[in-house]
């Protein structure tokens, strides 16, 4: 597969229709297929293609977390840096008023599917693409990457993260695709985590009979399920997100955004809840760490013991 043909098949997803950019931004259905010459143009700055990002079957290659704010690539690289501690490797992209996050999968799934995996780790403020399920015509478009945008006239590059800042990958349209070659795609999962409420009861004694087949913390954490765990202590929705139980770091002592998401940790017995205010996380022990106000060994020995409440 040569670079064009590889630039196709990872941003373009509906076929048979595409969009081209306005001088105002907006966009206008075309209504044809999409050729190769009109990526060609696309990457040569002619005019600028908008894909639809599910394709005409319903099913998605790729999704996207849009932030269009001064700060949006700050608060994209946080949900990057959640994703990868989930495992999940993603990319950032510059774009005219702030960011675009994109995680490319190995295998295109159905739209409902996709969103029930990634939509929980959306933040509020942020967009997710595909917006919409299967089955609910075209849906939403987004704009294919290293074209021109017809309103600043300007491209805006896929970047990494640095201590300074956010710097280019690559500094030529022909560099950039010779680096998205080399891009890694996430295996897909189609399960989505169960509701879990406050309510539900929770025996630290019970907890017990994992020590002596693990004795260790990490391998305690592994034992757990953090959505019944923490959602001893959080309400959370049905996407495992709710108000943060640690108020302090929130303004007025209090979350009240729903600032708290718990997930299912990318190795065993590894993170599971973050704070996107705080922009803090860490495992089911960290989590009763906090929230007992403990230090580790003190922790260690009551969930031993039995003796936490």
């Amino acid at each position: 597969m040569n670079t064009l043909e590889c630039f196709i098949d990872t941003f373009v997803s509906r076929r048979d229709d595409f969009a081209l950019q306005r001088s105002d931004g907006g966009y206008v259905r075309v209504g044809r297929p999409l050729v190769e010459r009109d990526v060609r143009a696309h990457l040569a700055g002619v005019h600028t293609i908008g894909s639809y990002v599910i394709d005409e079957h319903g099913n998605c290659r790729y999704a996207v977390f849009d932030a269009d704010s001064d700060d949006g690539l700050d608060r994209l690289h946080a949900v990057q840096c959640q994703l990868q501690v989930a495992g999940m490797v993603s990319y950032l992209e510059q774009s005219r008023r702030g960011g675009h996050l994109w995680v490319y999968l190995a295998e295109s799934i159905r739209a409902s599917q996709l969103r029930a995996w990634l939509l929980p780790s959306c933040p509020a403020g942020i967009e997710f693409y595909p917006k919409q399920d299967e089955g609910t015509g075209y849906g939403s478009l987004i704009r294919v990457p290293l074209g021109v945008h017809r309103l600043s006239g300007k491209r805006y590059p896929f970047v990494t993260w640095e201590p300074t800042g956010a710097v280019p990958v690559a500094r030529s349209v022909d560099a950039t695709l010779a680096w998205l070659a080399s891009i890694e795609r996430v295996a897909p999962r189609q399960d989505t985590p169960p509701t879990h409420t406050k309510e539900k009861s929770l025996s630290f004694g019970s907890l017990r009979t994992h020590f002596a087949s693990s004795g260790t913390i990490r391998a305690w954490c592994a034992a757990q399920d953090p959505y019944v765990v923490i959602g001893h202590y959080v309400a959370l929705n049905s996407r495992g997100q709710g108000c943060c139980p640690f108020g302090w770091h929130h303004a007025g002592g209090h979350d009240s955004h729903d600032s708290f998401k718990v997930y299912h940790p990318g190795v065993p017995g590894g993170w599971c809840w973050y704070c996107y205010v705080w922009q803090q996380g860490g495992s089911v022990f960290d989590f009763l760490r906090y929230y007992h106000n403990l230090d580790a060994r003190s922790l260690w020995r009551q969930l031993r013991e039995g003796v936490m409440r």
